[in-house]
């Protein structure tokens, strides 16, 4: 059957030459000299469904599990778990830059949202359709559909963004189910939208567009977002030829969800961090004398601009202009005709728009993955590390001034604290102890105060009367 792609509006045949629109320049072909181990990232909150009971996995030793649910899956060493009191919990940006505390050195990263179900061998399958990007910074990704779908849908028909929405946020947002979708593809098709439901790429993704945690309480502004950072250090997005799973779009049988954890007093904090995410795109009423610089990898790259974005998007961002369903005539917009946008391949995708930051924002942290792709490794000593403390927008500020003088640093470090040391401390609370007891735990002696007490008392009625 032809490939054909339903643009909001209409069906359009899709053509041979759309899968290969780059111009006279390519992508970088893809590099498989990994493990192939795939980190799958599942962020769910008070959930109540196991994703992938039927083990569908091709290879069960190659699939590494963020999740809750060890007790009940036959390869519990492979399972790393994260976990955070949902009285704690701030929203699913905050959630899946948690994620990064437990990645490995996997080579590929599988990013779903909870209560999913996986097509079978759906491991394989979703790196056949990576390697048919041709594109090392390739990320295939599109919103996934529904349970019903599963059986009443041919597999081939994926839900593709078309249309690119603008809120009164003043943020671009994708449609969260998918306004178009294509048939029968030969290959993925190039596409200018990205949904965090489904997304899988080479996991050096993670650190060149991390996640940022200074966004709390952010839901669907984040999709675009994240899209315009790592969009800007030279990854592309892909609608693949196949499902690879399916969503329980069903609300939680328990009432749980957004209800709880996006209280309305936290509806300041949420504003902060919109506010965040206009002033690095570029959108009105963004955070006033803010130095970009300071976002470090949590800002835009250098290998294609912003401005370069919104020409292959069609949308403008400082305008509030969005990008409408099906064809524009006046825009000239459809749901097929983008082509790839080359950059300098010299440039580093890790490298930052702005670099001149006073006051740098701290930048993430990957505990267990030891073979970083696009950093090296700088040897700090203990000394000279200042811990920062931030607030939910990502301002830092230090404990003490900073000191430029390794002098300074060291006799910083070797001052007497103001506060008794912990072996001073304990005799003292363990001898508070004892005097409390003496005079409030004895009975003898609490009895003698209040007969006291009750004496002093009735002597001076007469004199109160």
């Amino acid at each position: 059957m032809a490939a054909r792609l339903h643009d909001g509006v209409k069906w359009v045949d899709v053509a041979d030459t759309e899968y290969t629109s780059t111009g006279s320049h390519v992508p970088m072909i893809p590099i498989l000299n990994g493990d192939g181990k795939i980190f799958v990232s599942i962020p769910n909150y008070r959930g109540y469904e196991i994703y992938d009971k039927q083990n569908l996995r091709k290879d069960t030793t190659k699939v590494i599990v963020k999740d809750k649910e060890r007790r009940e899956c036959p390869r519990v060493d492979q399972i790393r778990k994260l976990s955070v009191h949902h009285y704690a919990a701030m929203g699913p940006t905050w959630a899946r830059a948690l994620g990064r505390k437990i990645l490995g050195n996997e080579e590929f990263c599988l990013q779903i949202d909870a209560h999913m179900k996986f097509v079978q061998d759906w491991d394989e399958k979703v790196k056949e359709e990576w390697s048919g990007t041709k594109n090392e910074f390739g990320i295939i990704s599109a919103v996934p559909m529904g349970m019903y779908d599963l059986e009443n849908t041919p597999a081939t028909t994926v839900l593709r963004g078309c249309e690119v929405e603008m809120p009164d946020i003043g943020i671009p947002h994708f449609n969260d189910r998918g306004d178009g979708k294509v048939e029968n593809l030969k290959q993925p098709l190039l596409a200018h939208s990205w949904s965090s439901g489904f997304s899988f790429a080479k996991c050096h993704l993670e650190e060149s567009a991390p996640y940022d945690p200074f966004t709390p309480y952010v839901m669907g502004a984040e999709n675009f977002a994240r899209f315009a950072r790592f969009w800007t250090r030279g990854y592309d997005v892909y609608t693949p030829t196949q499902n690879i799973v399916y969503h329980n779009y069903q609300p939680n049988p328990d009432g749980h969800g957004m209800n709880e954890w996006m209280h309305p007093r936290f509806t300041r904090f949420r504003e902060d961090a919109l506010k965040r995410i206009r002033t690095y795109l570029g959108a009105p009423d963004g955070l006033e004398d803010f130095n970009l610089s300071n976002l470090g990898i949590y800002g835009l790259g250098k290998r294609r601009t912003l401005k370069q974005l919104e020409e292959f998007m069609k949308i403008q961002i400082s305008t509030k202009t969005g990008r409408p369903e099906g064809f524009n005539v006046f825009l000239q917009t459809s749901c097929l005709g983008d082509e790839w946008v080359p950059y300098d391949m010299n440039i580093s995708p890790t490298e930052n728009l702005y670099d001149d930051p006073d006051n740098l924002n701290p930048q993430p942290e990957y505990p267990l993955r030891t073979k970083l792709t696009f950093y090296e490794e700088e040897d700090v000593s203990a000394e000279s590390i200042e811990v920062p403390r931030r607030d939910l927008v990502g301002h830092s500020s230090s404990s003490s001034s900073s000191s430029s003088s390794s002098d300074e640093t060291s006799s910083r470090h070797h001052r007497s604290s103001p506060f008794p040391s912990a072996s001073l401390l304990i005799p003292l609370w363990l001898l508070g102890l004892v005097v409390w007891f003496m005079f409030f735990g004895n009975p003898q002696v609490a009895k003698g105060q209040q007969s006291s007490s009750s004496g002093k008392k009735n002597k001076a009625g007469p004199k109160d009367k």
